[in-house]
């Protein structure tokens, strides 16, 4: 386990807190893992069950008749290799998972960074001490002050007094409290959320087998999507702040060292870090309804034309009656349940098909008909067919039973 730095106080706070955030996030999301991915863990014990019974359901759905399509087989051997991919192999999870979430905004960051110049954009280590400076650079500052008297107000160059709303040293006091609350609490819930949700990876992906539990895992990857663009975001609005403040402090100071007044500084330095913070958490939440809103493709069950039945085409002929199998027609290929447009028309065609069997029967020699019924349920066209005796099995008079007969004859 990696000994995270501790944290101090002074000209150094920031950056202690910062580094030992994103190692406890670290240690959580990889060293949980292994902890809950372990044979003797209690959750790696209940997955085996759960493949047991995902395995044990699939075969009673085979023993009941429901042969399973190429599709459902496909899909049951991916599933089952993911969840032991995901909830097994340390290697293959660290790869295909781990590193992505905690390394790759890194990456993006420092390529969109440095292509626009912005301070930190070499990693993240860079971008903390970043921060930590600008932070000693407010407390400068602060120390400094603006080189005016609480009470004393500033002629302007028309000759009126100007008066400031807020005074100096409560307005340099909440920039830096902004400062260092907007930056702390929205690099925390990033990274805190991350390596929880890497650390719970496991548990997720047993959830994975069976289909009431899908939206979970659902979920789960759509939030871990969220930290993987807020990191990112986070990063590139941070250097994007640090561009303006840090020259703007520099100048700010060199004045007050040279002992000239700077007293629009407090509202200013104020103001610039409210805006930013208020900025990086409508970008943070702007994303999470990006992730949770996008349209994701569904695991579910979903008709593909290999998985629909095949339709069967009766030819009726002097001869007799033959039945072809044939492709569906085009334009019935599609995802979900028949339309009742195509059942409607089955129907009609089921119609046309006894009219045209009872034609054959009474001896029609006409030209051979083509009609077209489904196989849907299991059913073949033999079960609408009307055998062939026109009106031998017709009685030729009225049914009368015995007890109508016996009162007849009474009467």
């Amino acid at each position: 386990m990696a000994v995270c730095p501790a944290l101090t106080t002074g000209d150094a706070f920031l950056s202690g807190l910062l580094l030992h955030i994103d190692c406890r996030a670290e240690t959580l999301g990889g060293v949980g893992y292994q902890a809950l991915a372990s044979p003797s863990s209690f959750l790696s014990l209940a997955i085996t069950g759960l493949l047991v019974v995902f395995v044990a359901l699939f075969g009673l759905r085979m023993m009941m008749g429901r042969t399973p399509s190429m599709r459902d087989s496909v899909m049951a051997m991916i599933k089952i290799g993911v969840v032991l991919t995901l909830a097994s192999s340390w290697p293959a999870y660290k790869t295909l998972v781990y590193d992505v979430i905690v390394e790759g905004p890194e990456q993006i960051a420092r390529a969109l960074g440095g292509a626009a110049a912005l301070p930190g954009a070499a990693g993240d280590a860079s971008l903390i001490a970043r921060l930590q400076t600008t932070d000693r650079s407010i407390i400068t500052l602060t120390n400094l002050g603006t080189g005016r008297e609480p009470a004393a107000t500033l002629p302007s160059p028309s000759g009126e007094q100007q008066r400031f709303p807020i005074a100096d040293d409560p307005a340099f006091g909440w920039a830096r409290i902004v400062f260092l609350t907007g930056v702390i609490a929205a690099f925390a819930v990033v990274r805190l959320t991350a390596g929880l949700l890497l650390a719970l990876t496991p548990l997720f992906a047993g959830l994975l087998l069976f289909g009431l539990s899908r939206g979970l895992v659902i979920g789960w990857a759509r939030a871990l999507v969220f930290t993987f663009l807020a990191s990112v975001a986070s990063t590139l609005i941070w250097g994007v702040q640090l561009a303006l403040l840090e020259p703007w402090l520099t100048r700010v100071v060199t004045l007050r060292q040279s002992s000239t007044l700077a007293a629009s500084a407090p509202v200013e330095i104020l103001v610039l870090n409210l805006g930013f913070a208020i900025a990086l958490f409508g970008a943070l939440a702007i994303l999470l309804r990006l992730s949770f809103m996008t349209s994701w493709p569904s695991l579910g069950r979903a008709s593909y034309p290999w998985d629909r039945p095949a339709r069967e085409i009766a030819v009726i002929t002097p001869q007799g009656r033959e039945t072809r199998s044939a492709a569906l027609p085009a334009g019935t290929f599609g995802l979900g349940a028949p339309s009742r447009a195509l059942a409607i028309a089955d129907a009609v065609r089921s119609t046309e098909r006894r009219e045209g069997q009872a034609l054959a029967a009474r001896g029609s020699t006409s030209t051979p008909s083509v009609v077209q019924s489904s196989s849907g349920s299991g059913a073949t066209s033999d079960s609408f067919a009307i055998p062939p005796a026109g009106q031998a099995l017709r009685r030729t008079k009225p049914r009368t039973s015995l007890a109508a007969a016996l009162r007849d004859r009474r009467s």
